[in-house]
Order: structure tokens, then sequence, then C-alpha cells
């Protein structure tokens, strides 16, 4: 079985649709996940300074990736967190349990599968 490509966070790069509608070209999908993630996400991006998104706006290879990130993406402090540690994700860090940072992210009811993903890296890391 292939490993999941994971962000730091835990999301599943395979399942995010600006990932998929950059790998597969899809501009009806960019559409669409731009309506949908600004309704959803709008007081996030605003934080950013991005008051609408806009097809275009919509392309991804994943966090990991050197080129071609979503712009919160390319500005997470998850992300920056991991990097300024040097791990791998956050599963692998020992303040996981206690990361505000975290149980922020995954009190957003569409983050809930990257903390099963976290978790079970966790119990990996523990041996179990």
């Amino acid at each position: 079985m292939m490993e999941k490509l994971l962000a730091y966070c835990g999301i599943n790069c395979d399942e995010c649709p600006a990932r998929i509608a950059t790998v597969e070209n899809d501009d009806a999908l960019r559409q669409k996940t731009a309506e949908e993630w600004y309704k959803l996400y709008a007081n996030i991006l605003e934080s950013f300074g991005i008051h609408s998104l806009k097809p275009e706006d919509i392309n991804c290879c994943g966090c990991r990736s050197e080129q071609g990130q979503f712009i919160t993406c390319t500005a997470c402090p998850i992300k920056k967190c991991c990097q300024e540690r040097n791990i791998c994700e956050c599963a692998s860090c020992d303040e996981y349990e206690s990361c505000d940072m975290l149980k922020d992210f995954f009190s957003t009811t569409n983050n809930k599968d990257a903390k099963e993903n976290l978790d079970k890296i966790r119990m990996k890391i523990a041996g179990k």
C-alpha cells in the first residue's frame, strides 16, 4: 500500500482539491474549490489579506513542494514550526499533545482526518 502524501499538519494532500486540480489541470475543480474555500475559510484568508479567491489561486503541489503552493500553505505557521524544529510532521513533536496551534487547527470539522493521520503516525513512533 502506498503512503499518503501528508502535509506537516496531517492533511492528506492526495485528497486536497487544490492539489487534485493542479495535478489534473482541472479548471472546473479550481472554480468550485475557490468558491467553497472562500465561504469556509473567509476569516483565515482575510487574516492573510486575501479578500476573494479566484480559480487561478487554486494551485498547489503540496506544502512540502518547492513550487506551487496554495497561499495559506506557503505562509502556514504549522509548516513553519515543523521546519524550524526540523521534523517531518507534527506527530514527531514532543509538544504534539499540548500544542495550541494544533488544537485550534483540529477544532475545525474539515481537519478531523488530519488529526487521525497524525495520531496514527504517533502510534507508529511509540511502537504501538
